[in-house]
């Protein structure tokens, strides 16, 4: 069973900012998980459906597409106030730049999933049953797509302890596959 836990996001470029196809070559960005709510997986199916002279229903399904949608509640604007800054994550100013200098062209979305693994039979699970697959290509999932909707609700203004300014806001992102 797999839970997709993290999001992360490509423009398809290579640490020499050279263009590849390959995940594995990809610099990626990772969306942080400071209130981060649950990862949306819905699936849109492109058909034809035709009523026939006899009166049978045909369906022709041309291609299943997924749709990504997740959202932030408070999240802080300034990365250096998300819960997981140290790793690498990127916040609600970070996600809004990168939406308004790519929304028109494709990107890339790879979902980080952490799943259960099961024994063998007659074998006693190891200490943990559960794993995340960060790092582990098998486990993750990579759409290519285009960001199809994005919101942005600035919900309060803070000052931290450099009097640097930042925003609270709720934030929602979908990712639809090309």
């Amino acid at each position: 069973m797999q839970i997709p836990i993290g999001v992360q996001v490509s423009l398809g470029y290579k640490s020499d900012n050279t263009e590849t196809t390959d995940p594995a070559l990809m610099v990626w960005y990772k969306l942080t998980d400071h209130n981060r709510q649950p990862i949306k997986i819905a699936y849109d199916l492109i058909e034809n459906t035709q009523r026939m002279a006899d009166g049978n229903l045909r369906k022709y399904v041309v291609a299943r597409k997924f749709k990504i949608t997740t959202d932030w509640q408070n999240l802080p604007t300034l990365d250096a106030n998300l819960v997981d800054y140290s790793a690498g994550a990127h916040g609600g100013s970070w996600i809004k730049g990168f939406y308004e200098a790519n929304n028109f062209v494709p990107v890339y979305v790879k979902l980080v999933f952490a799943q259960h693994t099961t024994p063998a039979i007659f074998q006693v699970p190891v200490n943990s049953t559960y794993r995340d697959s960060f790092g582990t290509d098998a486990s993750n999932s990579v759409y290519h797509a285009y960001m199809s909707s994005f919101d942005y609700e600035i919900l309060k203004r803070r000052t931290n302890a450099v009097n640097q300014g930042f925003d609270y806001v709720n934030l929602k992102i979908e990712f639809t596959e090309i």
